[in-house]
């Protein structure tokens, strides 16, 4: 009889909220199962004489939880997989964004353009022309002969793209873009939103990002427009006028220990505009992790017990966000008994983003642009790659060592490049990932009980192994 051994790619987590189990996922298979403490012990004991019925060792074989490879062949396999993967990856869908100006009317100051800016002293003045335009969309093109592979919609990006000094090419690039099949959404401040009303329609700019940093009183010492001061009612209003057109806002605010009360308050202001329960508008709270700031820093008892706090839950909750980035695959898995998606790449940056900025130069991570180092090509007579071209595209956790090794290579995708851009390319940036899936592997399965377990309790089993 062959030697089987417990797979080197099985990540367990303890489910804290039901004593005795546990979750299991598989690293390249992607397979989600609960099981007993007792299973989990019998396949971590498992040899070539086992305790296991017919039926159930080839489930877990089929799973991937018990393997008669040995560790180097499954180290073999996955790195044939990453390699695989990332090359679909690349071969799919291009999402195309403008980088209309790196100009700004905002002085924000933990804003990542700060450093090609001086703190927003030294911006370039520098929008996008008609011919830079029709440069970048030929360019699309190129990149992509079979438009059926190009997303859609077209990302307008900044500096701040929506400013009232863009108004003109801004309009030249929806109209040129419609014309072709685009749709757009936008990046914004919102700030100067309302000079774009007739552009709010459904086939042109469908979709806007803004971002308020809480109430009037933080919000305004935080994000304030350069010569005429605070911007929250303004921004407010631009809001209500969008979705009163019928255009989806996403709502950004932007964490740390000095506003985390703050946001409270603006959520609260939510509620009373009736926005929670429009289907258009959505919350996106994200953490300012590289701040003094940083809420995981702090020791701050008060702030602490917010964060945790039934009322901050519930927020998210009501804004559909709180299962986070990798809960709710998790959750999916759970609820319609199928395998979590294979990552080899962090993001898009690796695959099919491409950004084209007014200097014809392409960049494709949102946080590299403007930074020479990181242009990944040139359009001014179509498209001419650099050789940062291959350090952006062929990241990938085959790339980064010891990546293909790890139980999450499949999962993580190495981490994201900004972060290391600066440093190695090829190295990692792991940013407590396994902690982080562990987390959201426990709260997709609470959501997952509070969902189903009430109605189906009756045909709930133990052990979900199928």
């Amino acid at each position: 009889m062959e030697t089987l051994r417990t797979s080197s790619y099985i990540i367990p987590v303890k489910l804290e909220s039901e004593e005795g189990k546990y979750m299991l996922i598989h690293g390249y298979t992607g397979a989600v199962d609960i099981v007993t403490e007792d299973l989990l012990t019998k396949i971590n004991q498992i040899s070539s004489s086992n305790s296991f019925s017919d039926e159930m060792l080839q489930n877990l074989l089929k799973r991937g939880y018990i393997t008669a490879k040995t560790q180097d062949e499954e180290n073999a396999l996955v790195l044939k997989m990453i390699k695989a993967v990332h090359l679909y990856h690349k071969q799919g869908y291009k999402k195309f964004y403008i980088l209309v100006n790196y100009d700004c009317n905002f002085r924000c100051p933990y804003c990542f353009e700060n450093m090609i800016s001086n703190k927003g002293q030294n911006w370039s003045h520098k929008i996008m022309t008609k011919e830079v335009v029709d440069a970048a969309f030929d360019s699309m093109m190129e990149i992509e002969s079979n438009k059926e592979k190009h997303n859609k919609q077209i990302v307008l990006y900044g500096g701040e793209p929506l400013m009232e000094s863009n108004l003109d090419i801004v309009k030249y690039i929806i109209h040129k873009g419609n014309s072709l099949g685009y749709s757009f959404s936008a990046i914004t401040n919102g700030f100067d939103l309302d000079l774009y009303s007739d552009v709010l329609a459904e086939n042109k700019i469908q979709e806007i990002q803004i971002t308020l940093d809480g109430d009037s009183d933080f919000h305004n010492k935080r994000r304030f427009h350069y010569k005429k001061g605070g911007s929250f009612e303004k921004i407010m209003n631009n809001i209500q006028l969008a979705l009163d057109k019928n255009i989806r806002v996403i709502v950004r605010s932007n964490i740390d220990s000095l506003n985390v009360e703050s946001v409270q308050k603006l959520t609260s202001k939510f509620k009373k505009t009736g926005w929670i329960t429009n289907p258009k508008f959505r919350f996106y709270p994200a953490m300012l992790k590289n701040n003094p700031n940083n809420i995981l820093n702090t020791k701050h008892s008060k702030i602490i017990s917010y964060v945790q706090s039934t009322d901050f839950e519930s927020i998210n909750d009501e804004f559909k966000n709180n299962i986070g980035a990798y809960s709710d695959l998790i959750f999916s898995a759970l609820k319609n008994k199928k395998p979590l998606p294979l990552r080899p790449t962090f993001c898009g940056a690796q695959n099919g983003i491409y950004i084209f900025d007014p200097l014809y130069k392409i960049y494709c991570c949102l946080e590299s642009v403007g930074i020479p180092q990181n242009i990944i090509g040139t359009y001014d007579q179509g498209v001419k790659w650099t050789d940062n071209f291959s350090l952006w595209k062929d990241r990938n956790t085959s790339t980064i060592l010891p990546c293909n090794k790890c139980p999450y290579a499949l999962m993580c995708g190495g981490g994201c490049a900004a972060k290391v851009m600066h440093i190695n390319m090829r190295a990692p940036y792991c940013n407590k990932f396994p902690e982080i899936l562990r987390a959201n592997a426990r709260r997709a399965y609470n959501q997952f009980i509070n969902n189903y377990i009430a109605v189906r309790r009756k045909f709930f089993k133990t052990v979900v192994i199928n």
